[in-house]
């Protein structure tokens, strides 16, 4: 494959960021400035930089590039400043990603600024710890060296005696040991301390506080380098970026160009940017991305096709796990292949270790293993002692890629989506090696995978042990499951499901769905995929008194399926024999259980492999084993945390293979840590992982400031308001002789007869060639709570225009966006309510409702909110019950956050919307007017004379809702934003 681009310098020219790739041997550093590509500020264009560009002496060493992050009409370039070798496949080197730096595309000041902030975070944690970067450069160039890479493709320090001759923008800083420092993340604590940060309100309202250039809201700052995990409170100050300071560089819309995938939106996205910025340098810098410039880790360990070798390492990567493609697009499109570096999130962890065969007997198996032996493939042989028998060093290696299809967190994804995609879905392979990685030494690869239920359901974050609800009919379900297994089918061929839910208590009723699902996939959904089979294991109960070690039981149950699926074996570059099935793992959150029962079939493997090769090996009960539980425990935390924030539980047990009242003790602290970031901090985060992976626009920080949360982009909304529109006109819909005109969701207030009656609820307006109904759905189980019936002869008019019914953010009182239809009828027999009271009664009249849905009823939204000054004649100073009623209702914004749909659909304001719905209405009630009063020839319909029903009026306007909103409105939600934004 083409080389990718090992190290950056990063300039700040005039009119652009240089990313100058360059190479260093013992005797000299390469540089091939034809290789170079230039970032235009503003335009984010990419190009060849001119020879002679102008640059300052701000310069930035780079591992490599994360991506271009767009943010409205802002761009940030993201690089790897920090890193550490963790593991080597076929000698070629795997990274974590430890520290990143993000660079604003504003103008050159505003580079140069963050360079140099990232250049003093860089020397001063070199200052403070050890260089473990440095290693893992002199592994890097060792092993370049050995699978015959030039020398301009090794990768050393650069020597004094070159920076000034070769770089002399780099001063002092490109003198001897200016590589990336040590792993600081592995230093500083947890990172769930920084997240207390993130709620304070002054951190990201745009005040511009500086102290000595670190003002920690200064968008001029985009991203001081190291680790966001546990700092002190002063350090955050280089982390944040700061809007003010763009007033004069980018800010206008009018200099700037719009976004790629969305227009640019209202001040939300402009408020949270500093704190994004701060969420996508804390995610890239936690130990989650992993990449290596020549293996690619997206895919599992098989054979190399020679063909392939001229296909940039991007082009081969799986997009299933290509977690940086939306990021790396501007680069992809313009053809500078060699900054395009695949990342993964998981998981890469790897043990060296010795089997000693025992002399006691010939030809005996016994086996003695060496522990925890660093990888060092420089480390020479060490001759056995005649004593010691023969000596064998092996490699474990534990790859685990996180998917990006429905990626997130914890209870904000749960399930399948309606692309058959499940939430926490992680591949995990298991690689059974030498060292030395030689072609007639075979090598073994173990494959299982882990994800969420394929039902679509949910469970709420404010409780500790919340019940599962299963969502959408039976159908829908049956329909994302079926595709689910195919897909999974196709990728593995059998599958064998590995349920740990309880069997007993909140979790039997969504397991017994789950198995009732496999039984119907396998008897009508699988002509084309082998049946799944399905076993069901109450981890809990088998487990109870923290005997964790009766997972073997489900081992032992599952035996013959394992032997069947084997592993795959390779040698010489040829596939031995290849894994014909995979384990399909899954608890409620497919975390703690899953992980105990993945270590437990990686052990059973392992020892399998090994007694192939001539070894036995006791993983279960032996000291000297110790290792392999620690490496699959590491394993487990680092999918918990990408998933809900803390460790797994049961980790004590993983590690020692021992559970005792210290591990109890220390599970409960992580339960409730995760329960505090399940209720406060994720809402944020997902949309965040949403924008970063280019699912979404950046509408879903509007949605985000208005709602506090964002939609599940996985879940077609058209979908599912598409089948609440056929399940009312089922339900409400009695009399045959009706035919249905249309169908719409809309937005209503909470009782019948008001404008302003909280909270508002998404309803499904019906219109038959009869009556116009509004049904207020529960979309959760898919029922009709309620209808009222209006007959189009009492309808007297239709009144459209700004509907303003909150003025706690600015997109709630933007007149273009909030837009509602107000159809006032005459009360009659014709006209109905009916409620589904669960009982014999559901007929209730609507004039008795009267009195307890008046707009003069100050219990609901008081005198001020009295529909009848806006229709009434006049001088009309009565003071009765207005002689007529009203339908209210407000058209669902337009939002498309979606970044797939922003792209397909066209855009149809909402203000247009209104206008088409009612002009819909009055011809239906036009049409039946002339119908019922015959006037009809053969020639077509005679005209009516009647004056329009439609006219475009203020419902509420700015004004008035502004000074009719409360004060406790204000508070209440002043506080839910000081909490999750």
């Amino acid at each position: 494959m083409p080389g990718l681009a090992r190290k950056l310098l990063i300039f700040a020219a005039v009119d652009g960021l240089i990313l100058q790739p360059y190479t260093t041997s013992q005797r000299s550093v390469t540089s091939n400035p034809s290789s170079a590509l230039q970032i235009e500020y503003k335009t984010r264009r990419i190009y060849s930089p001119p020879s002679g560009s102008s640059t300052n002496d701000a310069c930035l060493e780079s591992h490599g590039v994360i991506g271009l992050l767009s943010l409205a009409s802002f761009s940030f370039l993201i690089s790897i400043t920090q890193r550490q070798q963790v593991a080597q496949i076929l000698g070629k080197p795997i990274f974590v990603i430890t520290g990143v730096a993000i660079i604003p595309l504003s103008s050159q000041a505003e580079a140069t600024k963050a360079i140099n902030q990232a250049q003093a975070q860089l020397s001063s944690d070199k200052d403070e710890g050890t260089n473990d970067d440095a290693d893992a450069q002199s592994f890097e160039s060792e092993t370049d060296l050995s699978i015959g890479r030039s020398s301009e493709d090794i990768e050393l320090e650069i020597p004094d005696s070159t920076d000034q001759e070769i770089y002399p923008a780099l001063g002092s800083r490109g003198r001897k040991g200016s590589t990336i420092a040590e792993d600081v993340i592995e230093k500083r604590g947890r990172y769930g301390r920084f997240t207390s940060r993130w709620f304070y309100k002054n951190e990201w309202a745009g005040e511009n506080k500086r102290a000595h250039g670190k003002g920690f809201e200064a968008i001029t700052d985009p991203a001081a380098e190291g680790s966001v995990k546990g700092r002190k409170s002063g350090d955050y100050k280089d982390e944040i970026l700061e809007l003010d300071d763009l007033s004069s560089t980018g800010q206008k819309a009018s200099s700037a160009p719009q976004e790629i995938d969305a227009p640019v939106t209202g001040t939300a996205t402009y408020e949270l940017m500093p704190k994004f910025l701060r969420y996508a340098k804390m995610m890239f810098s936690s130990r989650s991305f992993y990449y290596s410039y020549d293996y690619d880790i997206t895919r599992k360990f098989g054979i190399h096709d020679p063909q392939m070798s001229p296909v940039p390492l991007h082009r081969m990567a799986d997009p299933l796990y290509f977690w940086n493609r939306y990021l790396m697009t501007p680069f992809i499109e313009s053809g500078h292949h060699s900054f395009v570096l695949p990342l993964i999130q998981g998981f890469v962890g790897q043990k060296e270790f010795t089997v000693t065969k025992s002399a006691k007997a010939p030809g005996a198996r016994d086996a003695t293993i060496i522990p925890e032996v660093e990888v060092d493939s420089n480390a020479p042989e060490v001759p056995a002692a005649e004593n010691e028998g023969e000596r064998d060093r092996f490699l474990l290696t534990l790859i685990s890629r996180r998917s990006v299809k429905r990626p997130g967190l914890r209870y904000l994804r749960r399930g399948v989506d309606d692309e058959g995609n499940v939430a926490n879905s992680v591949e995990t392979e298991q690689i059974l090696s030498r060292p030395s990685w030689n072609p007639s030494d075979k090598v073994y690869s173990l494959l299982q995978v882990r994800g969420s239920m394929p039902l679509y359901f949910s469970q709420s974050p404010y409780y500790f042990k919340p019940i599962p609800v299963l969502r959408h009919s039976i159908e829908t379900n049956q329909v994302s499951f079926a595709r689910h297994f195919r897909d999974l089918s196709r990728r593995y061929s059998e599958i064998q499901v590995v349920c740990l839910l309880d069997k007993h208590g909140v979790e039997a009723k969504i397991g017994e769905t789950y198995e009732s699902f496999v039984d119907t996939y396998n008897k009508r959904d699988n002509a084309d995929s082998p049946t799944i089979g399905f076993e069901w294991f109450d981890f809990h109960a088998e487990c109870r008194g923290m005997k964790f070690e009766n997972v073997q039981r489900l081992v032992d149950s599952i035996s013959r399926t394992l032997d069947r699926f084997g592993n795959t074996v390779i040698q010489g570059n040829t596939a031995l024999k290849s894994q014909s099935g995979i384990i399909r793992t899954n608890c409620m959150d497919c975390l703690d259980r899953t992980g105990v029962a993945q270590c437990a079939f990686g052990q059973r493997a392992l020892e399998k492999q090994l007694e192939s090769e001539g070894y036995s090996i006791d993983l279960r009960t032996s000291t000297s084993t110790q290792w392999f539980n620690v490496l699959w425990a590491d394993n487990g935390d680092a999918i918990s945390k990408q998933y809900s924030s803390t460790a797994a539980l049961k980790g004590d047990f993983t590690r020692t293979r021992k559970r005792d009242v210290r591990g109890a003790i220390n599970d409960l602290g992580l339960t409730l840590s995760r329960y505090f970031n399940n209720i406060v901090n994720d809402y944020f985060s997902q949309a965040c992982i949403d924008y970063l992976l280019g699912i979404v626009t950046t509408r879903v920080f509007d949605e985000f400031e208005m709602n506090l949360m964002s939609a599940d982009p996985g879940i077609s909304i058209e979908k599912v308001r598409q089948h609440a529109i056929d399940t009312s006109c089922q339900i409400v819909i009695s009399n045959e002789s009706e035919e249905l005109v249309g169908g719409w969701t809309v937005s209503s207030p909470h009782q019948p007869n008001t404008l302003r009656s909280l909270p508002f609820e998404q309803s499904v307006l019906l219109l038959t060639n009869a009556a116009v109904y509004c049904c207020r759905f529960d979309w959760d189980t898919d029922k009709v709570i309620s209808f009222e019936r209006i007959d189009l002869r009492s309808i007297t008019s239709i009144n459209y225009g700004t509907y303003i019914t909150s003025t706690l953010t600015d997109v709630q009182m933007d007149p273009k966006h909030n837009v509602g239809v107000v159809i006032t009828y005459q009360p009659g027999a014709e006209n109905t309510l009916r409620i589904n009271t669960r009982s014999l009664q559901s007929l209730f009249e609507q004039i008795s409702q009267q009195s307890s849905s008046s707009p003069d009823n100050t219990s609901t939204s008081g005198p001020e909110w009295d529909i009848s000054s806006l229709f009434k004649p006049s001088g009309s100073g009565s003071s009765k019950l207005p002689a007529s009623r009203f339908m209210a209702f407000k058209i669902l914004p337009q939002t498309n956050m979606t970044a797939r749909n922003a792209l397909d659909n066209v855009q149809v304001s909402e203000n247009d919307a209104a206008r088409a719905l009612c002009e819909e209405i009055e011809r239906t009630v036009m049409r039946g007017a002339s119908d019922k009063s015959g006037a009809t020839s053969t020639g077509g319909s005679v005209h009516v004379d009647r004056h329009s029903m439609v006219e475009q009026v203020e419902i509420i306007s700015v004004a008035d809702a502004k000074k009719r909103t409360g004060y406790l409105e204000h508070l209440v939600f002043d506080i839910k934003k000081l909490v999750w934004a």
